[in-house]
Order: structure tokens, then C-alpha cells, then sequence
């Protein structure tokens, strides 16, 4: 009965009528039935007169040392009664009597306020979960998915129509919070399926076209990034295939979801799937002008054993390859041949992926195994892979020996120092340049990049000389300086472009590459027209 009432033990009489008042001044939130109202009122006056009497509290006191109080509480009152141990907290009580009475057949109107009590019991459980110092998001959620079935299955979808928004609501706002937790339970939870079946619920629910920003705080992008680290390559993988066609990949996404292959390849020795990597890596490169992936590219080339590949986009060919890094090349240089491996084995760190991020990985590991040599030794050029496999540190000898009756003619072996000679990076340098549509392409996006920076708001001059040479660089830099003089600038945005032809000279110095860009301005609209570039050195000189 204090608990009942609100009140504390050592209450006078004046304290308790006091509690009764207060409690019976805030009647519930939630619609309970007229009957069920007058009952809690009852029971309320029934514990305000027992406790305010000296002489019955005293019996009543004496009947809780003893523990022998037992009040009953007739079949007509039992909807008032559940409201009350509601309201009181005893949540476990009130469940465990209404699942009793639901199974009985009930008059409608006492059978809705049961519904509302055990619901209320739910949610007040939920509020428990989120109140701990560490948020139990899954308790909190499946407390208010149970009050809500309650209320929509054995009540109906007209009873406490506002308890039912305000759950929906909330399981919306700590839902992402819920499918996070599920994610990070042990791989051989069964309850993890839920969380992967929740990541699609709500990315999917937002794309298309929806709204960025996901409940819980959480952007669209944050929310993958942190789902991801949760899942394991093969799950990133799985979850981007399904993803309806209505919904594009965000660049983020998209990135990932390479990165997931290359794991998924190199960890279950599928070396195919580096080429669906790859091809989502050119897909980033055609969309994403600011950032060339040449590094990717480069290394799952060299995951393939293609080298002539690996060495343009890392830009070995030529000093003025638009890929060239010049603190790759320096690592590459100064390491020769181990250097270039060693690369590889640092790029290949996946602590994004839940099944690999507490793995070391090692290259000998990868070529060790019979059907990436067999996948290997159908390329036309091999060499790539027995550079991979020059670790630093000790090569196993299974490895040795089936390098040398796949490469026989590439690979010699030196037993006593484990070396692998074959052509080394120093003098791939040295090779003859190529131009081709992909390089081509590439060059004018980062010019079209470039320009953008230079005219716009922050005038950035200070990259024209990345792609620009001759008189092209004086004149654009003339004009760019110009604008910024004025206080004006263009924001260029570049829409479309395609590659019209290439056309290289005999000595291979020399491009003419005509191409027909669409871009626009917040001052002006669209405009597409046709530019034919001159690239000696792979810089534009001339431009009409």
C-alpha cells in the first residue's frame, strides 16, 4: 500500500492523505476505461484509510513483518488493481497476471484495459534498459516492439492511439542504436540476423532518393561506416548486391564494398574477385574528379599478376603520369622490389571488416595457395605475382617450388639467400610511357578539377601547373589571377565528359586527345561543347 500510494513508511497521517492526494490528482496518462478509473480510485481511498489510522496501519505494518498480508481484490476490480501495480512499478506483477487473464475469455472493455496495463508494463521496462549507465538498445527495443504488438493484436488500433505514436516514434529514434548492438554481437549469435535484416530495413528506407539523415543522430554515411565495422566482408559484399537498383551507392559505400572484395579474395583465396573490386574502383574514378584511386588500382593490378597495369596507374612510366605519388614512388624506390610488396601487404589491412581486423596478413600466405598459382598462371603477365611474393622475411619453400614451374622463365631462385631476381622497379621506370582513352580521361578531369578550384571562391592558382604547361598555363593562370583580382569567381561543375579520340605520335611523347565536356555554373546553365588538348609530356600546352 505505500508503495501504492507513493509514500514512505515513516509518513504521519497528514503525509499519507498528503501521497493520496498527489496520486489521485494525476490520473493516468493513457486511456484506461471509465471503470477501471473508479477502481484505481477505490483502491487508492482503500490504502489512504488503512494507512492513515493508527490503529489499522499499525496491523497492517505488523502484517508485513510477518508476511502475511493478502488483500483481496474482486474479479470486477482487477483492470484498477493492474493500474495501480503499474503505476507502483511492479511491471513483472502486472505482466504475469494480464498473460493469465488473456487467456481467459474477457469482456471487451476490461480485456483493452489489461492490454494498456501490461503495454504501459513494457514500455516501463524499456525506460529500465535506457536508463542503465550502458544503454541496452536490444532489451529497450524488443520491450517496446511486445507493447506494441499488444496493443495492435489483443487491443485494438484505436486504444491509447497516442502511447502508440509515441512508441512508434521512439523505436524509430533508438532503432539505428538497436541494429548497431545486434551487429556487434558474436558471429555465431542467431540474433545477428536481425541486425543485418535492420541495416537493410534502414538504408534502404532512405535511399532512393530519401532523406540523407538517418533517427538516432546518425547520417546516412556515419551509420554505414559504423554498421560496417560490425560486419564482415562477405556481409558488406552481400548487402551492396541486394541493394534495389532505385537506390545508387554512395561513393563511400562503393569504396567499402572494394575494399570487402579485396578482403574476401585474399582471405578465401578467390583472386576473381579483385577484378570486381577494380571495376568498382574505376566506377569511383569516373564519378569522383577530386580523387584518382590509382593506388587501388595499382595494387589489385599487382594482385593479378598484372604488371604492365600495376606500373601505369602507380606512375612508374613517366614523370609526369598523372597518377604518379611522389611519396609512393620515393617508398617504392628506396625498398627496389620488396618495397613495392611491402606496399601491398600494408594497403592490405583490413580493420574495417569484423572477421579480418585482427588479422595479419602476409603475401606468401595469398600465392601459397593452388588455385590462386592456377588463376595466376593463366595471365599473360605473371610477373607481378612472383614480385608480390618477395616478402620481407623468409619465403617458404612450397611457395619457391611452385613459382618455378609456373614462372619458369621469369623467376630465378638463389636457395641460399631466398632471392627472387626479375625485373626490378628501378628499371621499370625507365620503360616507354603510354597514353591511352583511360589516361587521357583522366587528365582532363583533373584539369576540369583543377580550373574549378582556380575560379572559384578560394582561388586556388597554385595546382594550374599540375596539368597545365607552356602558354595553356600562362594564359589560364592570367585569366584565373584576373578574376580573383575582381572579386569574382565560377564555380565550375563539370556533368559529363567522353573521350572523342586519342591520337599519339609515332615516339610516343606526344597526344592530341579531343573530348566533349557539359558543365555549368550557378551563374549560367549547362553548356556542351567540343576541345581538342595537346599533351607533349602528358600536359596540356594547347587547348582550342
Amino acid at each position: 500500500l505505500y508503495r501504492v500510494l507513493g509514500a514512505e513508511s515513516h509518513f504521519l497521517g497528514d503525509g499519507i492523505r498528503r501521497a493520496y492526494e498527489t496520486k489521485f490528482s494525476k490520473p493516468p496518462q493513457y486511456a484506461f476505461s471509465n471503470d477501471a478509473l473508479i477502481s484505481r480510485r477505490q483502491i487508492l481511498q482503500a490504502a489512504c484509510e488503512t494507512l492513515a489510522d493508527p490503529t489499522s496501519r499499525r496491523e497492517y505494518n505488523q502484517g508485513l513483518v510477518d508476511d502475511a498480508i493478502l488483500t483481496q481484490i474482486p474479479f470486477d476490480k482487477v483492470p484498477g488493481a493492474l493500474c495501480v501495480l503499474q503505476e507502483a512499478g511492479e511491471q513483472e506483477l502486472v505482466l504475469e497476471i494480464g498473460q493469465g487473464l488473456l487467456r481467459e475469455r474477457l469482456p471487451k472493455t476490461f480485456k483493452q484495459d489489461v492490454v494498456l496495463a501490461m503495454a504501459l508494463a513494457f514500455v516501463d521496462f524499456s525506460r529500465d534498459a535506457m536508463a542503465l549507465p550502458q544503454p541496452d538498445f536490444i532489451a529497450a527495443c524488443e520491450m517496446l516492439e511486445r507493447a506494441l504488438k499488444l496493443l495492435q493484436e489483443e487491443g485494438a488500433t484505436s486504444l491509447a492511439p497516442d502511447l502508440q505514436t509515441q512508441i512508434d516514434e521512439t523505436l524509430e529514434e533508438i532503432t539505428p542504436h538497436c541494429v548497431l548492438e545486434l551487429l556487434a554481437l558474436p558471429l555465431d549469435d542467431e540474433r545477428r540476423e536481425e541486425g543485418l535484416l535492420g541495416v537493410r530495413n534502414i538504408l534502404w528506407a532512405v535511399g532512393g532518393g530519401g532523406a540523407a539523415a538517418i533517427a538516432g543522430g546518425y547520417t546516412r554515411e556515419d551509420f554505414m561506416n559504423e554498421a560496417f565495422l560490425h560486419m564482415t566482408a562477405a556481409e558488406q559484399v552481400e548487402l551492396f548486391v541486394a541493394t534495389p537498383s532505385n537506390i545508387p551507392a554512395e561513393s563511400f559505400e562503393a569504396y567499402g564494398v572494394a575494399l570487402a572484395l579485396v578482403a574476401q579474395a585474399f582471405v578465401g583465396k578467390k583472386p576473381h574477385l579483385i577484378q570486381d573490386a577494380d571495376n568498382l574502383f574505376q566506377q569511383l574514378q569516373q564519378t569522383k574528379v577530386e580523387i584518382d584511386f590509382a593506388l587501388e588500382r595499382g595494387l589489385c593490378a599487382l594482385l593479378v599478376g598484372e604488371l604492365d597495369e600495376c606500373r601505369s596507374w602507380l606512375g612508374l612510366d613517366t614523370d609526369n603520369s598523372p597518377y604518379r605519388n611522389p611519396s609512393i614512388i620515393e617508398f617504392i624506390m628506396e625498398n627496389a622490389l620488396p618495397g613495392l610488396c611491402k606496399l601491398l601487404e600494408t594497403w592490405l589491412v583490413f580493420p574495417r571488416f569484423r572477421d579480418t581486423k585482427e588479422t595479419s596478413f602476409k603475401l606468401g600466405d595469398y600465392y601459397d595457395d593452388p588455385t590462386v598459382l592456377r588463376y595466376l598462371e593463366r595471365l599473360e603477365s605473371p610477373l607481378a605475382a612472383a614480385a608480390a611474393i618477395v616478402k620481407i622475411g623468409a619465403v617458404q619453400a612450397s611457395v619457391i617450388n611452385a613459382l618455378k614451374k609456373v614462372f619458369p622463365a621469369s623467376v630465378q631462385i638463389m636457395c641460399a639467400g631466398v632471392v627472387i631476381g626479375l625485373v626490378t622497379l628501378v628499371g621499370l621506370k625507365f620503360l616507354p610511357p603510354k597514353m591511352d582513352a583511360r589516361v587521357a580521361e583522366a587528365l582532363v578531369r583533373k584539369w576540369q578539377s583543377i580550373k574549378s578550384q582556380a575560379f572559384g571562391p578560394d582561388h586556388c592558382l597554385g595546382r594550374l601547373h599540375e596539368v597545365l604547361d607552356g602558354e595553356m598555363l600562362k594564359v589560364w593562370t592570367d585569366r584565373a589571377a584576373e578574376i580573383a583580382e575582381r572579386g569574382w569567381s565560377y564555380d565550375y561543375i563539370l556533368e559529363d565528359l567522353n573521350i572523342d579520340s586519342v591520337t599519339i605520335s609515332q615516339n610516343g611523347q606526344r597526344a592530341v586527345v579531343e573530348t566533349t565536356l557539359t558543365e555549368s555554373t550557378p551563374q549560367h546553365d549547362a553548356s556542351t561543347y567540343t576541345t581538342r588538348y595537346e599533351m607533349p609530356g602528358w600536359k596540356i600546352v594547347e587547348g582550342s
